[in-house]
């Protein structure tokens, strides 16, 4: 069994779960196997678990769902760092992978993110004050092989160009991988 998976980075704010669910949706309606997987999801507790706890939980999940007979991952991550990139991929352990990163200008994140968040979470100026450096961060990572804008564009035609980029996989056809 061979396995593919295409890791979804940005900020926060820059639409990784709309496209998470636009990418399932698609490969749904298209009959096409997958899991779909929140690194984040993975490690909201309080108090936080490290990063590498976090990695060991995405690890025993794509185990899982390996054992499962599981060959096509789309994980989102928000990747602060070329070791916490390094970090979901190693735990993904995919013979191969597209890393995609999502990019909006900070002005579009932070509206996101003011519009999504409950004004009195206590989080939400450290957010706020992170979200430049964390956009950068994605930008300038070495192995995002695909760096999508969505800034204008929907979630479902973000989707459709993270397809594009790998019809061979993402479109029924993981057999040729």
């Amino acid at each position: 069994m061979r396995v593919f998976a295409v890791v979804v980075i940005g900020a926060p704010g820059s639409g990784k779960t709309s496209v998470l669910t636009a990418l399932h949706d698609a490969l749904a309606d298209d009959d096409v196997a997958h899991a779909v997987i929140e690194v984040e999801a993975l490690a909201w507790a309080h108090l936080p678990i490290s990063d590498a706890q976090s990695f060991q939980h995405l690890a025993s999940l794509c185990d899982a769902y390996k054992a499962a007979g599981c060959e096509l991952f789309i994980v989102g991550a928000t990747a602060t760092s070329v070791d916490y990139l390094a970090g979901v991929v190693s735990a993904v352990e995919a013979d191969e992978y597209l890393v995609v990163g999502l990019d909006a200008d900070p002005r579009t994140l932070r509206k996101r993110i003011v519009a999504r968040e409950p004004p009195e979470w206590s989080g939400l100026p450290q957010l706020l004050d992170a979200v430049d450096e964390i956009a950068l961060t994605t930008r300038s990572l070495e192995g995002v092989e695909l760096l999508c804008s969505t800034d204008e564009a929907s979630p479902t035609a973000v989707a459709e160009q993270v397809r594009q980029a790998r019809p061979d996989v993402l479109r029924g056809q993981i057999a040729s991988l």
